[in-house]
C-alpha cells in the first residue's frame, strides 16, 4: 500500500508545475559558481584550491540534479539514495585527501607541496653537463664513450 501512495504523490507532484522563474535562479547560481571556479582556478591556492574546486562542483552537480532533474520533488527512496550517494562521494573524496594530508611527509611524491624534497631533474642539458636522472661530469661522459 506504501508504494501505491507513494506513486500516487509522486503522480501529484509532476503534475504540479513551477514556474521558469525557479530555472531561472538556479541557472544563474550556476554560472555565478561557474565563474568562480574558473576565477579560483586561475590563482594559486596551494592549500584549499583542490578542496575548493571540489565542494563548488559538487554544490552544482547537486543543484543540477535536485532542480533539472526534479529531485526535489520526490520523497522516500529517492532522497535516501540521492543523500547516501552525496555522503559517498563525500567520503570518496575526504579520505583519500587526508591520508595525502597527513602521511610521513617523505613519502609524498618529491617536489609536491607536501615533500620536502626536490623534483627530479628529468631534461637533459648538455651544456651545464647534466643529464636527465643524476649529474654527470663532462669528464665521466667522455670516459663511457671511449670504452
Amino acid at each position: 500500500m506504501a508504494i501505491a501512495n507513494e506513486s500516487r504523490q509522486e503522480a501529484h507532484n509532476m503534475e504540479e508545475h513551477h514556474g521558469a522563474g525557479r530555472y531561472w535562479l538556479i541557472w544563474g547560481v550556476l554560472l555565478v559558481l561557474t565563474l568562480v571556479t574558473v576565477i579560483t582556478g586561475r590563482m594559486h591556492l596551494p592549500s584549499f584550491g583542490l578542496v575548493l574546486a571540489l565542494v563548488i562542483a559538487t554544490v552544482k552537480g547537486t543543484l543540477v540534479t535536485l532542480y533539472f532533474m526534479h529531485l526535489i520533488d520526490h520523497r522516500g527512496a529517492n532522497r535516501l539514495v540521492f543523500s547516501v550517494s552525496i555522503l559517498f562521494v563525500l567520503l570518496m573524496l575526504a579520505v583519500p585527501l587526508l591520508d595525502l594530508g597527513t602521511r610521513f611527509r617523505g613519502s609524498n611524491p618529491p617536489g609536491s607541496q607536501y615533500s620536502d624534497l626536490q623534483p627530479p631533474d628529468i631534461g637533459a642539458n648538455v651544456k651545464e653537463g647534466r643529464f636527465g636522472g643524476g649529474v654527470r661530469s663532462h669528464g665521466s661522459h667522455e670516459q663511457s664513450e671511449g670504452h
